[in-house]
């Protein structure tokens, strides 16, 4: 598959590793026609993590666009989590919907369920009192409310696995948690949104598969769902790191195509 686009990055101006010029030039000397800025929205509870400002972010977005419009089509998108959305979808060219916490209704603390095995520990001790499968359907629940404020794209679905290899925290092949997480699929893809697979994770070789799980991917082939690849890339050199281990693991699901951004619009492209 030729890969001329994706839509799920970050730079310094949240999380990442690479300057925004960095990343942008990591695009074209990759052959990409079009790419997606999606730095995480401000999160005023975890302001590390977070664009500074949506202003600084959109106007320095805005700059660059200028910059390297005779190279490709930039756009300025933001991966919007559950818990911090933003009051102006409309000044952004896409979103990605996503979940990144865990909120403890008695405090209202909010802490990160993909940040580290200790800090899932955390999660599971301090808001769910050691019961792990409550936090998985707050997870899911949290991921279909996402979807409803109708992102383009779902980011790394089944994120709450990430520090769950061998199972440590639960079972990811017991009933409880295929059905909460497939009725979840399902609810979002009613939303009309498209699904990333997203090989952040596999980069870091902290999953050997990228997100979503093969099951998931072949309920959402049944279901007519679409797809799109991104690294969730936040350090340049790795912009399109195991994307052909992705193009595999939608072909073994069934997909014949994925979805790329292409001119303002997604396009279905072979696999």
């Amino acid at each position: 598959m030729n890969i001329l686009s994706t839509m799920h990055n970050h730079c310094t101006f949240c999380d990442g590793k690479s300057t925004p010029d960095e990343m942008i030039s990591a695009a074209v000397s990759a052959g990409f026609s079009d790419f997606g800025m999606s730095c995480h929205g401000y999160a005023p509870f975890d302001p590390e993590y977070s664009i500074p400002g949506e202003d600084e972010y959109i106007t320095a977005m805005n700059a660059l666009k200028l910059k390297y419009a005779e190279h490709l089509n930039l756009y300025t998108g933001i991966e919007e989590d559950y818990f911090a959305q933003t009051d102006a979808p409309e000044r952004y060219d896409y979103r990605i919907g996503a979940v990144h916490y865990a909120k403890d209704a008695s405090t209202g603390t909010l802490l990160a369920v993909d940040g580290s095995t200790e800090e899932l520990y955390k999660v599971i001790d301090v808001i769910y009192h050691g019961n792990a499968m409550d936090m998985v359907k707050d997870y899911y629940a949290n991921m279909v409310a996402a979807s409803e404020r109708k992102p383009l794209i779902m980011a790394h679905f089944d994120l709450i696995v990430k520090y769950n290899s061998g199972n440590r925290f639960f079972d990811e092949e017991c009933p409880e948690y295929t059905e909460t997480a497939l009725q979840a699929l399902e609810a979002c893809l009613k939303n009309g949104v498209v699904f990333e697979i997203n090989t952040g994770a596999a980069i870091k070789k902290r999953r050997e598969l990228p997100y979503p799980a093969p099951f998931l991917l072949r309920r959402l082939k049944e279901l007519g769902g679409e797809i799109t690849m991104n690294t969730d890339c936040h350090y340049a050199p790795l912009l399109t790191g195991k994307l052909t281990l992705a193009a595999r693991v939608a072909a073994e699901a069934g997909f014949d195509h994925a979805l790329q951004y292409l001119d303002g619009a997604f396009r279905p492209m072979a696999l």
